[in-house]
């Protein structure tokens, strides 16, 4: 293990050389009170932020009344980076090598195999489920089993150069119409509209102008079903995203190779927007989204429907158990720390990021009012919804790769119809 971490040893300590003493001691002498037994609980995490957490929550919490002595071992896929593999591809090979992780992080994406795998113990009857607010619990939960507790919410909207459309006579659009007159005004005079990244800043348009109908339509519940058992294809809905992303590379509101090479979270992406590049990125709700610009900025919802704006939300951090856990007691007893109120409340503020207990406290940060009181109205797009037996936003944002390299619209709808079909099939239950 990369890191050990001892929660609440206890130590005795016996007092050093007194009046009286026979014989003057140098060193104390220390005895180990093994009265209590030690719990070892196994953490796999991307980076140490949640087994930090962990320990905090064991040495404040869990093992404060002495009753309890749960020793955090973490693990952390940053210590593996030389393999090679991401940490999806790390923690399947952990799990399926049979590798004692009591808890680990679980992407959205990997939920589906790893139900199917059996690698998800159910946490329906945990007791700090109870906290959880409503939009938080939907994406916690696949087929009636709540597989993981997710530490924080967020979302994903536009970040705008506010300065930069002042200085055009523009303002910060709220619908389609006036988001298509800002991109052609910008464009007009030399100004690249959107810093698109290859990952979330391709996935999230699409979702957004593709997905709305399902989400904010009538009969939503209907049309979930429909797709998940397949009588709907897909492309129904998500051929619309994809064609808005062809006409944003079409009209040069975007560089669709410059998209390709940019990763998100990388400092030479925040530096082309700092430096007046461009007009507008997609970014995750965080703190630091807020930072370190020097030009006013506001984050908000994507203005990409005839009546408003959308955003895709997700829960975040979610941490899950391993059902073949060798210490399943310490690991149920650390969720349960973890899911109190405060405990979500305190991590969420922590991150800059929106609770995911039933308090949904965000941050109080002005330039999101917007995107904020979105969030607040339910009915955005998850990142990957559950009740639906197929992938979306690893496919979604696969997909929108492709078409940036070329393919066309029918092609990557056709594709995602076939993968839907394949998917449903492999996991749908029958």
């Amino acid at each position: 293990m990369k890191k050990t971490v001892g929660l609440a040893g206890v130590l005795l300590v016996l007092a050093l050389s007194a009046a009286g003493c026979q014989k003057k001691q140098d060193v104390p002498e220390v005895y180990l009170d093994e009265s209590i037994p030690e719990t070892p609980v196994a953490v796999f995490t991307q980076n140490d932020l949640v087994s930090d957490m962990i320990q905090e929550c064991c040495e404040k919490v869990v093992n404060r009344d002495g009753s309890s002595n749960i020793v955090v071992y973490s693990d952390s896929a940053e210590y593996y980076a030389d393999e090679g593999l991401s940490y999806r591809e790390l923690l399947l090979k952990r799990l399926s090598s049979g590798t004692a992780d009591d808890l680990y992080l679980i992407p959205a994406e990997d939920v589906l195999e790893f139900d199917e795998k059996g690698f998800l113990y159910d946490l329906s009857d945990l007791d700090c489920i109870r906290n959880l607010s409503q939009d938080a619990l939907i994406q916690s939960t696949y087929d009636g089993k709540v597989f993981s507790l997710p530490l924080s919410y967020t979302c994903f909207g536009f970040v705008w150069n506010v300065e930069m459309l002042k200085k055009y006579g523009l303002e910060v659009p709220e619908n389609l119409d006036e988001f298509l007159n800002v991109c052609e005004k910008l464009k007009d005079n030399g100004i690249l509209p959107y810093g698109a990244n290859k990952d979330f800043g391709l996935t999230v348009p699409v979702m957004c102008a593709g997905l709305y109908d399902v989400y904010q339509g009538e009969g939503s519940e209907e049309k979930l079903e429909a797709l998940s058992d397949g009588t709907a294809p897909v492309s129904e809905y998500i051929g619309k995203g994809f064609e808005f992303l062809q006409m944003m590379i079409d009209r040069g509101y975007m560089d669709s190779e410059k998209a390709l090479d940019t990763l998100p979270f990388r400092e030479e992406e925040s530096e082309f927007f700092a430096e007046g590049n461009c007009a507008f990125i997609c970014a995750i709700y965080r703190g630091r989204t807020f930072e370190d610009f020097p030009f006013e900025i506001e984050m908000t919802p994507l203005p990409v429907l005839e009546n408003g704006s959308i955003c895709v939300v997700g829960a975040d951090q979610r941490v899950a158990v391993n059902p073949c856990s060798k210490n399943l007691e310490g690991a149920i007893t650390i969720m349960e720390t973890l899911g109190q109120t405060e405990q979500l409340d305190s991590f969420a503020k922590s991150l800059g990021k929106i609770s995911t207990s039933k308090n949904a406290t965000a941050p109080d940060i002005p330039q999101s009012d917007s995107i904020i009181a979105c969030v607040a109205e339910g009915d955005q797009i998850p990142n990957q919804d559950f009740r639906l037996h197929f992938n979306v936003w690893d496919t979604v944002r696969e997909l929108s790769q492709q078409l940036c390299q070329g393919q066309s619209v029918d092609e990557v709808t056709a594709e995602y119809d076939s993968r839907q079909k394949e998917e449903i099939a492999l996991y749908g239950k029958q």
